[in-house]
């Protein structure tokens, strides 16, 4: 499925959306577990961490930390055997494999959520949290388990960021979980939408500048993100290095 003109391209921008990886049918159940999960957030399965909307806001008296939708959940694949099996799907392998090499694990897994009016992610570079090395060892696969649109916030790339390595950062001090790119006074380019059907994949380097608009319909946006890296990468914090989610090669 990855062809050397794929690679090349994820070369060059930093970030690849392949289409059909799953199949019309395939992310049907997928949904249907996430859908379990943002049904009873105060009972997740053992190890499962949910967030809310409100959790990024520092101001704890302001309405809007009081906002519980489900925002997103953390360690499917390390306490699912369900989402173990989604991350050894066949073609999303065979795409990991080619844009790593033969030997991956899953390092980190989260599926991220915006309900309807849910908030923007700001820009940011999944190494500045990660911190995995080598430094080039880290892909991220963003599976979109139904379409993600222009309006409902789908995925906003910065062509070629990667190629800056990782961006010191600061804080937002209203939403201090963000991390903020401090990126000078580079030239960058604006960032690129890149809708995508249900099904389909977006690979992008660690470094990659990437955000999300709010979601600005009437209906969720649900994906899945696994973080793939080679088996034999480490972070440089020993506590993620604790909890990877599944060792495959």
């Amino acid at each position: 499925m990855m062809t050397p003109e794929m690679k090349q391209t994820f070369d060059r921008e930093g970030f690849l959306a392949v289409e059909g990886v799953f199949t019309e049918d395939e992310p049907i159940p997928i949904r249907a577990q996430i859908d379990a999960l943002i049904d009873r957030p105060d009972d997740p399965p053992e190890g499962v961490k949910i967030t809310r909307e409100g959790d990024t806001v520092a101001d704890k008296n302001d309405k809007a930390a009081l906002n519980n939708n489900v925002r997103g959940a953390a360690f499917l694949v390390r306490f699912m055997p369900f989402f173990q099996e989604v991350a050894r799907h066949r073609p999303l392998l065979e795409c990991a494999r080619g844009l790593l090499g033969p030997r991956v694990k899953v390092f980190r897994d989260q599926a991220l959520f915006k309900p309807p009016g849910g908030q923007a992610k700001p820009p940011h570079q999944d190494q500045s949290y990660f911190r995995v090395v080598p430094e080039t060892d880290l892909v991220t696969a963003w599976i979109a388990l139904e379409d993600a649109t222009r309006k409902n916030g789908c995925m906003r790339y910065v062509p070629q960021s990667h190629t800056h390595g990782v961006f010191p950062i600061g804080k937002d001090p209203d939403r201090p979980l963000h991390h903020v790119p401090l990126t000078g006074k580079r030239n960058l380019p604006d960032s690129l939408a890149v809708p995508v059907p249900a099904g389909s994949v977006i690979f992008h380097h660690g470094y990659t500048l990437h955000h999300s608009d709010e979601n600005r319909s009437d209906r969720w946006r649900k994906a899945i993100i696994f973080h793939f890296t080679t088996s034999d990468a480490m972070s440089e914090h020993d506590s993620f290095n604790e909890e990877v989610s599944l060792e495959i090669d």
